[in-house]
């Protein structure tokens, strides 16, 4: 590699010349394939200022979308832009799609999966992004691209692509990927809207004389109900091989008297069934004459409101099954299809009973919505209903505890914190399972770090952190399995508002919890989750350099830290080390130790309020700093270091660049702006509502509601 200077993209002038870039990267590509495509990456990022690629460019697309065509061949390389759009915050708004894309398109799909973890749900993108993905995977000529696909589909919310991916795998003329794929969705509850859906299906079944019972049997069991039109058209295909269908050897013994069965129009439908003039058998006799074959939500709806009671609506849905018409895959008939066989006849009103359109049934997050609203409202015969369609209308065990712990998620969101712990602590009592939804739910409540206006349902003086860590026990104690992610962000929490007694007994429990043989198997045999990592590498540098900054951080109310305190950290990496075996290196200590020594001492260092607010009131020595540390941290550098004066070294600090440090003031100045609009809730004596002397979580598996009031 040339010297950096010497060449002409070196210069200023030239960094950001894109036109210029796009000529080098053409001829590299041409001459040297991949390795000239990354050579230009590595010119771009480290002989000078690095180039973003982001923007609406459609040239910075273009250069971005060349980068991806290597990073599809080489994973190493796609590693370092997938971390470099990330970690630097490229405003990318496909990157999900692009980068795992990229994966799946390339040699070794298998590793996508890795890059849809690294970049989480934050980069996902919904529906769209997930069909790019799939596009490219269907691009691959791995055989394994579509299996890959399926786990990153796993990793993501749920979200309906049936019609648009079984559809293209048919246009490709691929039907063992199709067939794979059917599976896969249908056991993930992604249903086929429509019976033109499944035609290719039962007509590859046809040609090769293979069993339709196999196939129907899970679109049954997800209460999808396409069989007779199935059996008919499997019927036709067989007759292309074998001669003429049975049935129409028996006109008289045909349902339709010989009429080519279509689809009738489900509002015509509808106003039949409404028609009082006839009754449902005489309306549904004749329109089965001219070739009814299936019926949709509208018409059921109908014939459901001109029901009088259970009994004749179940003997109606019978009477649908024995004249062989369908009644669809829509969410609406499944439920109510479901309630009414469960024999509950006042939930089937208020299924019938209200303004929601049936297509309103199928939108998951909006019904989870709702739930939360009508629980705001006490509005309990809706809240009842919402519980039913997002149970797809079953009543059994299972569906009853899934209600529950959507109700239980329900009072989270809704912030009625003491119906919480209650509901909590039944379903505890009662030995069902809390769902892995809940810590999920609990997180959020971390990141508060302002009063909002508290609704009806919250009580003004309740101790977050501490009730959340309590739920979040107990959620444990259930067998519910709660990631570390969940426990970092409640250590954060603990560490940013100063609360480091607190901070150090939860690290110790964390640490006994998750240690192998802990107290996750040795009391309640509580297995961990698939996606478990090294235990050990939960307390790494960033959480170890974490600790040592929070214990820098004043607590509220207290105007100055001691030096003692701000070393509070040598306690708890200690016993870290020595009790449970973690590891941590001297010198990634020492420099973070120097690094905040920095913020308290060096000249013309931009820092934040709360370390501003520790310099202006600072009256301790930086030697004394230093002689706390040498007596309460017992590991000493083990060669030379790379510097004469520890003191020093602590007075300076290098400088950002032009570039970062206008990014950084951009980045902390509307961090500002946010948080001003966000202000504390004043009581009646003008004082915050947010009180500083809080209490903590006590019990660690039996938390009560008095134990997080004032």
């Amino acid at each position: 590699m040339s010297c950096i200077g010497t060449r002409l993209t070196d210069r200023p002038q030239y960094r950001h010349d894109i036109e210029l870039w796009e000529m080098l990267l053409i001829a590299q590509a041409l001459q040297n394939g991949h390795e000239g495509i990354k050579a230009i990456w590595r010119g771009m990022k480290f002989r000078g200022e690095a180039f973003r690629l982001e923007g609406d460019d459609p040239r910075v697309d273009a250069l971005w979308k060349t980068f991806l065509s290597a990073g599809a061949e080489d994973h190493q390389f796609l590693w370092s832009m997938c971390k470099e759009a990330k970690l630097l915050r490229y405003k990318r708004p496909h990157l999900f799609a692009e980068i795992v894309g990229a994966a799946l398109e390339g040699s070794n799909p298998l590793e996508a999966p890795h890059f849809a973890a690294f970049l989480g749900e934050k980069h996902f993108r919904g529906r769209e992004g997930l069909l790019a993905t799939f596009s490219a995977a269907c691009e691959s000529r791995n055989p394994d691209a579509l299996k890959a696909f399926c786990q990153v589909y796993d990793m993501v919310p749920r979200t309906s692509i049936y019609a648009a991916t079984i559809s293209m795998l048919w246009e490709q003329e691929r039907p063992e990927d199709a067939f794979m794929l059917h599976s896969f969705l249908i056991s993930r509850k992604d249903l086929p809207p429509r019976f033109e859906l499944l035609e290719p299906f039962i007509n590859y079944l046809a040609l090769h004389n293979e069993s339709l019972d196999k196939f129907l049997s899970p679109l049954s069991a997800a209460g999808i109900s396409f069989e007779a039109q199935a059996r008919r058209l499997w019927s036709i295909g067989r007759s292309r091989v074998t001669g003429v269908p049975a049935e129409s050897l028996n006109i008289v013994a045909s349902k339709t008297m010989g009429a080519n069965p279509n689809k009738l129009s489900d509002q015509f439908v509808a106003r039949a069934f409404a028609t009082r003039a006839f009754s449902f058998d005489f309306a549904v006799h004749s329109l089965r004459m001219i070739g009814l074959i299936e019926v949709g939500p509208l018409a059921v709806r109908q014939m459901a409101a001109t029901s009088p009671d259970l009994i004749t609506l179940q003997a109606r849905f019978q009477k649908l099954r024995e004249l062989e018409i369908d009644t669809g895959a829509s969410v609406f008939v499944r439920v109510l299809r479901n309630v009414c066989d469960a024999g509950y006849w006042e939930m089937v009103e208020s299924l019938i009973d209200n303004d929601l359109h049936h297509e309103v049934f199928e939108d998951i997050d909006v019904q989870k919505r709702l739930l939360t609203e009508y629980y705001r409202k006490r509005d309990w015969r809706q809240l009842n209903r919402t519980l039913a369609i997002l149970n797809n209308g079953r009543l059994d065990d299972p569906s009853k505890r899934r209600a529950a712990n959507l109700l239980l998620i329900t009072m989270v969101e809704a912030g009625d914190w003491s119906s919480v712990i209650n509901c909590a602590t039944s379903l505890q009592e009662r030995g069902w399972q809390l769902s892995s939804a809940f810590p999920r739910a609990l997180a959020p409540s971390f990141r508060i770090t302002a009063q909002h206006s508290p609704s009806p349902l919250q009580e003004p003086s309740v101790d977050h952190s501490s009730l959340i860590i309590g739920l979040m026990q107990k959620a444990l104690a259930s067998r519910t399995n709660v990631k570390f992610k969940y426990w970092r962000q409640a250590m954060r929490a603990l560490g940013r508002q100063g609360r480091l007694e607190e901070l150090e007994a939860l690290v110790y429990w964390v640490a006994e919890w998750f240690r192998h043989d802990g107290l996750h198997r040795e009391v309640l045999d509580v297995p961990i989750s698939h996606d478990w990592v090294e235990w050990k590498d939960l307390f790494d540098d960033k959480f170890q350099k974490s600790v040592m900054s929070w214990c820098f951080r004043p607590r509220k109310g207290i105007r100055i830290v001691s030096a003692e305190r701000c070393l509070r950290w040598t306690r708890m990496l200690k016993r870290l080390r020595d009790g449970y075996g973690i590891e941590v290196r001297e010198y990634v200590i020492r420099w973070e130790f120097i690094k905040r020594l920095r913020r308290l001492f060096a000249v013309g260092m931009q820092v934040k309020r709360h370390n501003a607010s520790m310099r202006a009131r600072n009256r301790v020595s930086i030697t004394r700093y230093w002689t706390l540390y040498d007596k309460m941290w017992d590991m000493k550098p083990a060669g030379k270091v790379n510097y004469d004066d520890r003191v020093r070294i602590c007075l300076h600090h290098r400088k950002l660049s032009s570039p970062k440090r206008r990014r950084m003031h951009e980045h902390w100045m509307s961090r500002r702006a946010a948080q001003k609009l966000i202000k504390p809730i004043a009581d009646d004596h003008g004082r915050d509502s947010v009180q500083g002397d809080i209490v903590g979580y006590r019990d660690m598996f039996n938390a009560s509601w008095e134990d997080y009031q004032k």
